[in-house]
């Protein structure tokens, strides 16, 4: 609601000498609003359709301009720190990778194929040994047929 003051002023009073046009001239009434009107503005800003970023627009004007250059440099500060970071997490995390595909793929077959060679000598003297309790003296017949 607008409320009017009169100021006697020398200017005030030079303008009041002067005619004014009558379609210039505003009525009290046509100026202010009444209660409804008030709550009818009120009812057509939407809260729930606001963003985030109209909220942070507005409370652009409130934060003096030192402290936003400062929050501006800290948050700049921040990304560069996490992203340098990311950088060398992700180059560490590929040397570490290469080196062990590099050492460690050799080093798995040379055990496979260790423990693979180990169980053919288990699965040869089990034989053997199957063969001695089925036969027993059976290698010296068979060595002695060869002579």
């Amino acid at each position: 609601m607008v409320k009017l003051t009169q100021i006697d002023d020398e200017t005030h009073q030079q303008f009041d000498e002067q005619p004014v046009a009558k379609n210039h001239i505003i009525e009290d009434s046509e100026q202010e609003e009444s209660d409804s009107d008030i709550d009818e503005d009120d009812d057509d800003f939407d809260f729930e359709n606001e963003t985030l970023l109209d909220r942070l627009v507005a409370l652009k004007d409130i934060v003096p301009p030192e402290q936003r250059e400062a929050i501006a440099g800290l948050s700049t500060s921040i990304t560069d720190l996490v992203r340098s970071g990311f950088s060398n997490g992700g180059k560490l995390l590929w040397g570490l990778t290469s080196g062990s595909l590099l050492l460690g793929v050799p080093l798995a077959l040379a055990i496979l194929s260790e423990t693979q060679l180990q169980e053919m000598e288990r699965g040869m003297s089990l034989e053997k040994s199957a063969q001695d309790v089925l036969a027993p003296g059976s290698e010296a017949a068979f060595a002695g047929e060869r002579r």
